[in-house]
């Protein structure tokens, strides 16, 4: 469960234009199955239970749980105001039931509740989460629930670190223990057969840089015999220790992940430094429980928006319970359960550190693709419909150029840069590129931006060449800088702290090749 401050600016009117027209959209109806649920988990003796809640009471427990309270959308688009009231969350017949209704309802809209800007969203829901109530360092996290279905749901089981010593998100981890979106509808799966019901759920981290340079690492799993998650109560598990994670469900092992494949970078007295081996995991995190209703990923996943006919949905939880490694309390080692049988995750190790020289992004001329990058950019895309697909291939007469191929509505391909300052380029500078479309969709425009973190952000329109077509593109960089962010009005890039210095956004589903990308001065 993503929780950045960025992303739906950029997905917000894909998103709203799925809910709009949602009530016109027929849906494959879904309805619960038969009950499935798994046998209760019993852990090693080797793990002693250091927190739990039963929700055997009547109330939710205010020593263990805080609510959420806010309009923010989540950070990814969300359609859901959470709110404390009883018809969201309530304890009842010794589960905590969280509930989304069809509610419009209006509230703070950033985070923390905190702001007197209000938003109106048409969904209400609830979030809980046990910061400074119950924050952990290693130990095997347990959550024995039920989770919800239909186009437009998205529960999610998840931790955020409760310090942020490595700075924002993600720079300071996440830990997905587990999400599942549109459970019951017809899956999007990649080879699945017509038909097919979506049972797949989701453990990921999330870890690297702050958003935008941040990455994710991830493994999916179905229950065997066809089994749906919404159809019964499972206990979904993360085992957390120095340097390892491991995710379950009931009693099957299926996915790990090393330190060597998790990182985080950060500044330190302004240079950028690479964190010990086993950060960002080396740091108190907080247990989340929530369910969310459309969003980045569900409302495009599956088939598409939120289906008004599902709701009231409810994810019910049974109990939370927290263990600690009575082997080595230090670092959790020791109490593994492990199965030969789970899938390793590679993730994604370290990238180096480069420094620029003086000479860096100076003029007359600062080439940034000719036959592959600068040795200083890394080439990136922002990709949450998982439709945009870039390379580097041979074409005659031109060398290696960039391919580019965007079947969806969302995203961009990027070069990211160590910041830099190109307070040299707005006198008589030009980002200067060669343009080959291949394909487009009739309504499909171009974008080029270069930005320094949202909402510093600059973007202008670029004239789609004939098809089939090489064209130079020549654009005053200076105009670029000061048309400032359509999506965020008042709002531009710094030039004098650039990031991102060169991205590429087709408004649509386009084919394309980028070659000779370059800043040039009369």
């Amino acid at each position: 469960m993503t929780n950045f401050p960025y992303r739906r600016a950029l997905v917000a009117a894909a998103v709203v234009t799925a809910v709009a027209g949602c009530e016109s959209k027929v849906y494959q109806p879904v309805t619960a199955g038969p009950d499935t649920s798994a046998p209760m988990v019993r852990p090693s003796s080797d793990w002693t239970l250091v927190w739990n809640d039963e929700f055997s009471g009547d109330a939710i427990d205010k020593s263990k749980w805080s609510h959420e309270e806010n309009c923010y959308g989540g950070g990814n688009a969300e359609r859901q105001c959470y709110t404390d009231r009883k018809v969201n969350s309530f304890v009842e017949d010794g589960k905590l039931h969280i509930v989304a209704r069809d509610y419009q309802f209006t509230g703070p809209s950033d985070p923390e509740g905190k702001t007197r800007h209000m938003a109106t969203l048409p969904f209400t829901s609830a979030r809980l989460r046990t910061m400074n109530k119950g924050d952990w360092k290693y130990g095997r996290f347990e959550v024995r629930a039920k989770l919800p279905f239909g186009q437009g749901t998205w529960p999610a089981i998840w931790m955020l670190p409760t310090d942020y010593v490595f700075g924002g998100w993600a720079a300071s981890g996440e830990i997905d223990i587990v999400e599942a979106v549109n459970l019951k509808t017809a899956t999007d799966e990649l080879g699945a057969e017509a038909g097919k019901e979506e049972a797949r759920i989701h453990g990921t981290i999330h870890y690297g840089r702050e958003w935008p340079d941040n990455v994710s690492t991830a493994a999916e799993y179905h229950l065997p015999d066809h089994v749906n998650p919404a159809d019964g109560f499972h206990t979904y598990s993360l085992e957390w220790e120095k340097d390892e994670m491991r995710w379950y469900i009931d009693d099957i092992h299926y996915a790990t992940q090393r330190s060597d494949g998790w990182y985080s970078q950060y500044k330190e007295g302004g240079r950028w430094v690479t964190g010990e081996s086993d950060a960002p995991f080396n740091q108190r995190f907080h247990m989340i429980l929530n369910l969310a209703i459309g969003g980045s990923w569900a409302s495009n996943a599956n088939e598409g928006g939120i289906d008004p006919s599902i709701f009231p949905q409810t994810m019910e939880v049974d109990f939370v319970r927290v263990y600690e490694c009575s082997k080595d309390r230090e670092t959790g080692k020791g109490c593994a359960t492990v199965q030969d049988s789970a899938q390793f995750i590679a993730g994604t190790p370290a990238p180096e550190i480069i420094i620029p020289g003086p000479d860096y992004a100076t003029g007359p001329e600062f080439v940034l693709f000719g036959d592959k990058p600068d040795k200083h950019l890394r080439s990136k895309e922002y990709d949450p419909q998982f439709k945009i697909y870039t390379e580097t291939k041979p074409v005659e007469g031109r060398g290696d150029v960039l391919a580019m191929k965007k079947t969806g509505e969302i995203g961009n391909f990027y070069f990211e840069s160590p910041e830099v300052n190109m307070g040299e380029w707005m006198q008589g500078g030009e980002l200067v590129f060669d343009l080959l479309v291949e394909e487009k969709a009739p309504e499909s425009n171009i974008l080029v931006r270069v930005d320094s973190g949202w909402p510093a952000s600059s973007d202008i329109d670029v004239e789609v060449p004939p098809l089939g077509q090489w064209t130079e593109v020549r654009i005053n960089f200076a105009e670029l800088i000061e048309n400032g962010n359509r999506f965020a009005p008042g709002s531009k890039a710094n030039v004098e702290g650039l990031k991102n210095i060169f991205v590429m956004e087709p408004t649509g589903p386009m084919v394309l090749q980028l070659d000779n990308i370059r800043y040039e001065k009369k």
